[in-house]
């Protein structure tokens, strides 16, 4: 793929990608695990290097891990074969994304902010589909990419037509600091 971001992230990946693998899964995930399906079809939106997918993947689920990087797809499919896990790597310029129609039981998304795909999330859901996302919310300091940013409770507006289960605003730290963010886990009705 051809894509800027393509090259940007399969550099980041190749440099980082052993290190992103000994990461846990997020915690909202994992907080969430035991209410979510143990089959189906799992999409992980952004997936890097796979490890929130390789969660689902030992859950149960078949998990479609979408991605932009190279790098991260073979580093996340290498992982699941070691451990005979299902999981398909799709790679992907998610702003450019279609999902079929009904066809996912769960979908997640971590920091990965592409508002078009909003109303593709809800139509690709199954009814009774799950979907979990946790991205940044834009902070008072932040003057570059606001299209990065997700404003305060922007997810919960973007999916009400769904049942929530869980809607909050928190800080993380992280290198830069406390930095706030966002987490949705809805159903599809």
């Amino acid at each position: 793929m051809t894509h800027p971001d393509a090259k940007r992230w399969n550099q980041r990946y190749h440099e980082e990608g052993q290190t992103r693998l000994s990461h846990p899964p997020r915690q909202l995930l994992t907080d969430y695990l035991s209410h979510l399906p143990r089959q189906g079809l799992a999409l992980d939106v952004a997936a890097g290097v796979g490890v929130n997918s390789l969660c689902l993947a030992q859950h149960g689920l078949h998990v479609i891990a979408a991605d932009i990087s190279t790098v991260a797809l073979s580093l996340a499919q290498q992982q699941a074969k070691q451990q005979n896990l299902s999981l398909q790597p799709l790679l992907l310029d998610l702003a450019q994304a279609y999902f079929p129609p009904h066809s996912f039981d769960l979908i997640i998304n971590f920091y990965y902010l592409e508002r078009t795909l909003f109303p593709l999330y809800q139509k690709a859901l199954k009814p009774g589909g799950w979907l979990i996302m946790e991205t940044f919310v834009k902070p008072e300091y932040a003057t570059e990419r606001p299209a990065h940013y997700l404003h305060p409770h922007e997810l919960h507006h973007a999916f009400q037509s769904m049942q929530i289960v869980h809607s909050k605003l928190l800080t993380r730290l992280s290198r830069n600091g406390q930095e706030p963010i966002e987490q949705l886990v809805a159903r599809k009705k």
